[in-house]
Protein backbone atom coordinates (compact mmCIF):
# COMPACT_ATOMS: atom_id res chain seq x y z
CA UNK A 1 0.00 0.00 0.00
CA UNK A 2 1.53 3.08 -0.99
CA UNK A 3 2.35 6.08 1.56
CA UNK A 4 1.15 9.70 1.56
CA UNK A 5 3.70 11.56 2.91
CA UNK A 6 2.30 14.65 5.78
CA UNK A 7 4.53 17.76 5.90
CA UNK A 8 4.29 20.52 8.16
CA UNK A 9 4.09 24.20 7.34
CA UNK A 10 7.64 24.60 7.26
CA UNK A 11 7.91 21.72 4.44
CA UNK A 12 9.56 19.49 6.74
CA UNK A 13 8.58 15.52 6.47
CA UNK A 14 6.70 14.82 9.76
CA UNK A 15 4.69 11.67 9.27
CA UNK A 16 2.82 8.88 6.32
CA UNK A 17 -0.16 7.62 6.45
CA UNK A 18 -1.28 3.81 4.91
CA UNK A 19 -5.09 3.36 4.52
CA UNK A 20 -6.54 4.70 7.92
CA UNK A 21 -3.01 4.96 10.21
CA UNK A 22 -0.99 7.57 10.25
CA UNK A 23 2.76 6.76 11.43
CA UNK A 24 5.72 8.83 12.71
CA UNK A 25 8.88 8.61 10.16
CA UNK A 26 10.32 6.17 12.49
CA UNK A 27 7.26 4.03 11.78
CA UNK A 28 5.78 4.61 15.08
CA UNK A 29 1.97 4.67 15.36
CA UNK A 30 0.38 7.92 16.02
CA UNK A 31 -3.19 7.93 15.75
CA UNK A 32 -5.81 7.05 12.80
CA UNK A 33 -8.07 8.62 10.53
CA UNK A 34 -12.08 8.43 9.86
CA UNK A 35 -14.14 10.31 7.93
CA UNK A 36 -11.99 10.42 5.28
CA UNK A 37 -9.80 13.51 7.00
CA UNK A 38 -10.02 13.60 10.96
CA UNK A 39 -7.06 12.57 12.75
CA UNK A 40 -7.65 10.87 16.35
CA UNK A 41 -4.61 10.11 18.06
CA UNK A 42 -3.80 5.78 19.24
CA UNK A 43 -5.91 6.91 22.28
CA UNK A 44 -8.46 8.55 20.85
CA UNK A 45 -8.01 12.09 21.16
CA UNK A 46 -8.70 14.55 18.18
CA UNK A 47 -5.99 15.47 16.64
CA UNK A 48 -6.91 18.05 13.41
CA UNK A 49 -7.78 17.48 9.94
CA UNK A 50 -5.57 15.83 7.20
CA UNK A 51 -5.94 18.94 4.47
CA UNK A 52 -5.19 18.60 0.69
CA UNK A 53 -2.09 19.98 0.88
CA UNK A 54 -0.85 16.95 2.93
CA UNK A 55 -0.75 19.15 6.26
CA UNK A 56 -2.99 18.41 9.42
CA UNK A 57 -4.69 21.86 10.92
CA UNK A 58 -6.45 22.29 13.89
CA UNK A 59 -9.53 24.92 14.40
CA UNK A 60 -8.83 26.63 17.50
CA UNK A 61 -12.38 27.80 17.74
CA UNK A 62 -13.38 24.19 17.46
CA UNK A 63 -15.88 23.01 20.86
CA UNK A 64 -13.39 19.73 22.18
CA UNK A 65 -14.40 16.56 21.53
CA UNK A 66 -14.87 13.61 23.69
CA UNK A 67 -12.47 11.16 23.95
CA UNK A 68 -13.12 8.13 21.44
CA UNK A 69 -14.07 4.75 23.91
CA UNK A 70 -11.92 2.11 23.43
CA UNK A 71 -14.65 0.68 21.21
CA UNK A 72 -14.34 3.33 19.09
CA UNK A 73 -10.59 3.16 18.17
CA UNK A 74 -9.14 0.68 15.79
CA UNK A 75 -7.15 -2.22 17.14
CA UNK A 76 -2.85 -1.24 16.51
CA UNK A 77 -2.34 -1.90 13.43
CA UNK A 78 0.83 -4.36 12.29
CA UNK A 79 4.28 -2.08 12.01
CA UNK A 80 4.35 -0.97 8.56
CA UNK A 81 7.76 -0.91 6.01
CA UNK A 82 9.03 2.37 6.52
CA UNK A 83 8.87 3.87 3.26
CA UNK A 84 11.81 6.23 2.12
CA UNK A 85 12.42 10.10 3.01
CA UNK A 86 11.09 12.31 0.67
CA UNK A 87 12.37 15.78 -0.17
CA UNK A 88 11.19 18.69 1.93
CA UNK A 89 8.95 20.63 0.18
CA UNK A 90 8.99 24.27 -0.62
CA UNK A 91 7.46 26.71 2.67
CA UNK A 92 4.05 26.50 2.41
CA UNK A 93 1.30 30.06 3.40
CA UNK A 94 0.53 29.78 6.83
CA UNK A 95 -2.93 28.47 7.81
CA UNK A 96 -5.44 31.14 7.78
CA UNK A 97 -6.98 31.84 11.78
CA UNK A 98 -8.44 29.87 13.34
CA UNK A 99 -6.49 26.99 11.89
CA UNK A 100 -3.10 26.02 13.58
CA UNK A 101 -0.59 23.84 12.16
CA UNK A 102 -0.86 20.57 14.26
CA UNK A 103 3.10 19.58 13.31
CA UNK A 104 4.66 23.09 13.51
CA UNK A 105 7.06 22.08 15.89
CA UNK A 106 7.39 18.42 13.93
CA UNK A 107 5.68 16.92 16.34
CA UNK A 108 2.12 15.44 16.64
CA UNK A 109 -0.02 17.66 18.49
CA UNK A 110 -1.65 15.72 21.47
CA UNK A 111 -4.38 16.62 24.16
CA UNK A 112 -2.97 17.86 27.12
CA UNK A 113 -1.32 15.27 29.78
CA UNK A 114 -0.38 12.97 26.90
CA UNK A 115 2.71 12.40 25.14
CA UNK A 116 1.52 10.64 21.60
CA UNK A 117 0.51 6.84 21.76
CA UNK A 118 2.38 5.37 24.81
CA UNK A 119 3.63 7.42 27.34
CA UNK A 120 1.38 9.90 29.44
CA UNK A 121 3.05 12.40 31.30
CA UNK A 122 2.06 11.17 34.95
CA UNK A 123 4.02 8.25 33.73
CA UNK A 124 7.06 10.53 34.32
CA UNK A 125 6.38 11.48 37.90
CA UNK A 126 9.03 9.94 40.39
CA UNK A 127 11.23 9.46 37.77
CA UNK A 128 15.53 10.98 37.06
CA UNK A 129 15.78 13.34 34.34
CA UNK A 130 19.92 11.99 33.50
CA UNK A 131 22.04 13.35 30.61
CA UNK A 132 24.24 11.49 28.14
CA UNK A 133 26.75 11.79 30.13
CA UNK A 134 25.31 10.49 33.08
CA UNK A 135 24.87 13.87 34.78
CA UNK A 136 21.75 13.94 36.85
CA UNK A 137 19.58 16.38 35.71
CA UNK A 138 16.88 16.42 38.39
CA UNK A 139 14.06 14.62 39.52
CA UNK A 140 10.60 15.09 37.81
CA UNK A 141 8.02 16.16 40.12
CA UNK A 142 5.86 19.31 40.90
CA UNK A 143 7.31 20.09 44.07
CA UNK A 144 9.14 22.93 44.18
CA UNK A 145 10.46 22.49 47.47
CA UNK A 146 12.50 18.97 46.90
CA UNK A 147 16.20 20.60 46.67
CA UNK A 148 16.49 18.30 43.32
CA UNK A 149 13.31 18.96 42.33
CA UNK A 150 13.78 20.04 38.40
CA UNK A 151 10.69 22.43 39.21
CA UNK A 152 12.46 24.18 42.31
CA UNK A 153 13.85 27.51 40.93
CA UNK A 154 16.64 27.71 43.41
CA UNK A 155 17.67 24.71 43.03
CA UNK A 156 20.49 22.81 40.71
CA UNK A 157 18.48 21.57 38.36
CA UNK A 158 15.74 24.30 38.27
CA UNK A 159 17.60 27.26 38.37
CA UNK A 160 17.93 28.70 34.66
CA UNK A 161 21.48 30.21 36.31
CA UNK A 162 22.67 26.78 36.90
CA UNK A 163 25.32 24.74 34.73
CA UNK A 164 23.15 21.53 35.18
CA UNK A 165 19.51 22.75 34.51
CA UNK A 166 17.70 22.22 31.25
CA UNK A 167 16.55 25.58 31.52
CA UNK A 168 20.03 27.14 31.14
CA UNK A 169 20.00 27.98 27.70
CA UNK A 170 24.21 28.88 27.76
CA UNK A 171 24.80 25.25 29.75
CA UNK A 172 25.08 22.03 28.19
CA UNK A 173 21.96 20.95 28.72
CA UNK A 174 20.47 24.13 27.24
CA UNK A 175 21.78 25.12 24.54
CA UNK A 176 20.79 24.20 21.33
CA UNK A 177 23.73 23.78 20.07
CA UNK A 178 25.13 20.79 22.55
CA UNK A 179 24.64 17.48 21.81
CA UNK A 180 23.45 16.87 25.29
CA UNK A 181 20.90 19.14 25.03
CA UNK A 182 17.05 18.30 24.11
CA UNK A 183 16.70 21.32 21.96
CA UNK A 184 19.15 20.40 19.70
CA UNK A 185 17.47 18.65 16.97
CA UNK A 186 20.09 16.74 15.18
CA UNK A 187 21.42 15.34 18.24
CA UNK A 188 21.29 11.46 18.92
CA UNK A 189 21.91 11.77 22.40
CA UNK A 190 19.61 13.97 24.17
CA UNK A 191 18.25 13.85 28.08
CA UNK A 192 16.39 10.71 29.25
CA UNK A 193 14.10 10.06 32.21
CA UNK A 194 15.18 7.10 34.28
CA UNK A 195 13.06 5.11 36.87
CA UNK A 196 14.09 2.05 38.46
CA UNK A 197 16.76 1.48 36.45
CA UNK A 198 14.96 1.60 33.08
CA UNK A 199 14.30 4.36 30.74
CA UNK A 200 10.98 5.67 30.23
CA UNK A 201 11.99 7.96 27.07
CA UNK A 202 13.78 10.60 25.71
CA UNK A 203 13.59 14.56 26.29
CA UNK A 204 14.31 15.89 22.82
CA UNK A 205 13.26 18.14 19.56
CA UNK A 206 15.00 15.55 17.06
CA UNK A 207 11.39 13.97 16.01
CA UNK A 208 13.45 10.57 14.67
CA UNK A 209 14.73 9.43 18.46
CA UNK A 210 11.52 7.08 20.05
CA UNK A 211 9.89 7.13 22.25
CA UNK A 212 10.21 11.07 22.74
CA UNK A 213 8.84 14.12 25.02
CA UNK A 214 8.99 17.35 23.48
CA UNK A 215 10.90 19.35 25.62
CA UNK A 216 8.13 22.96 24.88
CA UNK A 217 4.95 20.24 26.18
CA UNK A 218 6.85 19.20 28.80
CA UNK A 219 7.98 22.93 30.78
CA UNK A 220 4.37 23.29 29.81
CA UNK A 221 3.01 20.41 31.61
CA UNK A 222 5.70 21.82 35.01
CA UNK A 223 4.45 24.97 34.49
CA UNK A 224 8.10 26.28 33.48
Amino acid sequence: MAARYLFNTAGNYVAFQQGTNVFSPSADWLGFVIGGNQLYSTDGYFLGYVLDDDRVAKNTTEQPRPQLSAFQRPMRPLGPLRPLKPLKRLRKPRLPYPYVDVFEDGIIGAEPGTLGPDVSFDALLNSKLVAADGKLLGNVNKNPYDTDSITNPYGPYGNPYSADSLFNEYGSYGNPYSALSPYNEFSRTPPYFVRDGKTIAYLTVNQFISPRVDPKQFRAWLGR
